[in-house]
């Protein structure tokens, strides 16, 4: 899932910047012109990378960073001079002008971290779930002569067919055949 901000004042920095990153491969969610709407977007989306300048119509960068609390990564693209504003120690930074290819590269790997730490927030199933699973899966294996991930699409089947969870198909299997 794409979840790339940019927030520019201006149409041209906007244009120009979505360009550089479509140019190397990084797709944009949605392109900005105040904070307000960023903030809006990127807890719709539930976090992601936010490209922006050093100070957009209705806050600075520093204060879009308070308001996102961590849930974004954020890059600030702006003049040297303009970037001596942003404090926030968790915000990176870039020089502009800069080559495509920097802001692109700056990009990627903010969007990594994002989608590393997309994945660690992940709910883990728990152990004891996991073996109710596994059992059904095999009685399933069992009684009808197929493989294992042919047994856990049955049971997955079973659990979207019904709008119940996997767990719980899982223990009506084994109560029911076991």
């Amino acid at each position: 899932m794409v979840r790339t901000v940019i927030a520019f004042p201006t149409e041209k920095m906007r244009t120009t910047i979505e360009d550089a990153l479509e140019r190397g491969g990084i797709q944009v969610h949605c392109a900005c012109k105040s904070g307000s709407e960023v903030l809006r977007t990127i807890k719709k989306l539930g976090g992601g990378v936010v490209i922006c300048a050093p100070r957009l119509c209705d806050m600075t960068a520093d204060d879009l960073a308070y308001e996102l609390n961590d849930i974004a990564f954020m890059l600030v693209a702006g003049r040297p001079a303009d970037l001596d504003m942003c404090e926030n120690e968790s915000v990176f930074r870039i020089s502009l002008p800069a080559p495509g290819a920097e802001i692109c590269g700056s990009a990627r790997i903010l969007i990594e971290l994002d989608e590393r730490r997309s994945q660690a927030m992940r709910p883990v199933r728990p152990l004891e779930e996991k073996e109710i699973i596994k059992h059904a899966k095999e009685l399933v294996m069992e009684r009808n002569n197929i493989s294992e991930e042919q047994a856990y699409r049955f049971l997955q089947k079973q659990s979207m067919e019904t709008s119940t969870p996997l767990v719980e198909i899982a223990k009506i299997f084994l109560k029911e055949l076991g």
